[in-house]
């Protein structure tokens, strides 16, 4: 798994209540996230309520609703029109599916504050044969203030042919594999209720602050038995990260938490299917501070819940990281783990490490690992003396026993 390292600057965060989410408009502020303490709440971040498993991704509502209008819309009915709408002066643009976007060709939308794109139909990508995954992803969406959404009438999806390009190998070889989608935006940015469908590898590439993904559907579930590797859900480094209400099926990361700063990252009610899990994974200098899993489910995965550090970093940390009402189903090695000896290849099982991993809290979390001889409920691996402050409150994994490693004390509640 590849990944790009930059340095952003953030600013302070705080978790969401027990009630989960953000702040209704016109409600005294609790959270602390997009509104101070005791004020009153203008963004207007609806609440989240936890969601149930589901297996097969969400199927489009086929209830009827109001038609919506654009008659005062800059329309994209071609992969030739998207230049000419972008640099217009219109406040909305619609990319009208069905049609194509040529191999080799991206879309990029570096758009001007405020402007709303609405997505409808089908766009596809033909497979790129130079592309990779340092270069633009299949679509890049850049600006301040920004709404990406799907039209309520008509389901908007992407479809990255994924399966032209999986080979087994991902990002580690074979044929070369851009990234889907990169998104760098902040001002409230919202992309709400698309569906991206076999991406070729790493799905979102999420930079920037004070943005929300709310009710993303990702089906790699193809890749499964196709080939699909390293096809990472969401891929973020940023501030102010709010993902919620979605539905991910890959081969990889659920999510994949590089760098989170300030506002830090709020992964709310989310379901996650195949894959490794939902990750905070910091490479050498990398800083993960500040960040909430809550109300998520993850099934069938390898891994359910964990933190992983890079062999031999000395750089970075880990600090004010907090996994609640976790549900973990048929989790095929390790339920909840700490790691200080990953390596893209493998873990070499020797935590030779500098980064301090403190404060993070495993709170409700419940679940089973599948027995087999490599199976852990519960795994610490940590360099000696980096892991301080860990807290298990009523984790209760069944299915495996748990391990311990790199602690003075086992922390009470982990089964060690």
């Amino acid at each position: 798994m590849k990944h790009i390292f930059l340095s952003l600057i953030f600013a302070l965060a705080a978790l969401a209540d027990p009630k989960g989410g953000h702040c209704s408009k016109g409600t005294t502020c609790t959270v602390g996230n997009h509104c101070k303490a005791g004020t009153t709440c203008t963004v207007g971040y609806a609440r989240t309520k936890t969601t149930t498993v589901k297996t097969k991704a969400p199927a489009a509502t086929t209830a009827t609703k109001p038609k919506p209008t654009y008659a005062d819309a800059c329309i994209i009915s071609n992969y030739q029109g998207v230049q000419a709408c972008v640099s217009s002066t219109k406040n909305l643009i619609v990319l009208q599916g069905p049609f194509t976007v040529p191999s080799n060709q991206v879309i990029k939308m570096f758009l001007r504050d405020g402007v709303k794109v609405i997505l409808s139909g089908t766009i596809t990508f033909e497979r790129a044969t130079i592309l990779d995954g340092n270069s633009d992803g299949l679509i890049n969406v850049r600006g301040k203030g920004i709404t990406f959404e799907s039209d309520p009438n008509n389901q908007g999806i992407l479809y990255g042919s994924g399966e032209k390009y999986w080979d087994g190998l991902g990002g580690n070889g074979g044929v070369k594999k851009p990234f889907f989608f990169r998104t760098l935006t902040s001002g409230y940015s919202v992309f709400r209720n698309i569906k991206l469908i076999n991406s070729p590898a790493h799905v979102f590439s999420i930079l920037g602050s004070d943005t929300l993904f709310d009710r993303i559907t990702i089906d790699d579930s193809l890749g499964d038995t196709k080939g699909g590797h390293n096809t990472d859900g969401f891929d973020v480094m940023g501030d102010g990260i709010v993902i919620q209400n979605s539905w991910v099926h890959n081969q990889d990361d659920c999510l994949a938490i590089n760098e989170s700063k300030g506002k830090g990252i709020n992964f709310l009610n989310n379901t996650c299917i195949g894959g490794h899990g939902i990750s905070i994974a910091t490479y050498d200098g990398g800083i993960a501070e500040n960040v909430l899993v809550k109300g998520c489910t993850v099934s069938k995965s390898t891994n359910g819940i964990r933190i992983k550090t890079t062999y031999k970093a000395t750089k970075g940390y880990v600090n004010n990281v907090r996994f609640e009402d976790v549900k973990l189903n048929d989790i095929s090695w390790i339920g909840v783990m700490i790691q200080q000896d990953y390596l893209n290849g493998g873990p070499t099982g020797n935590p030779i490490s500098k980064v301090p991993v403190t404060g993070v809290t495993f709170k409700n979390i419940a679940g089973n690992v599948i027995s087999g001889k490599n199976a852990v409920s519960v795994k610490i691996l940590c360099g000696d003396g980096n892991c301080k402050n860990l807290t298990y409150d009523n984790v209760k994994i069944s299915g495996a026993k748990a391990t311990c490693a790199g602690v003075s004390v086992n922390p009470p509640g982990s089964g060690c």
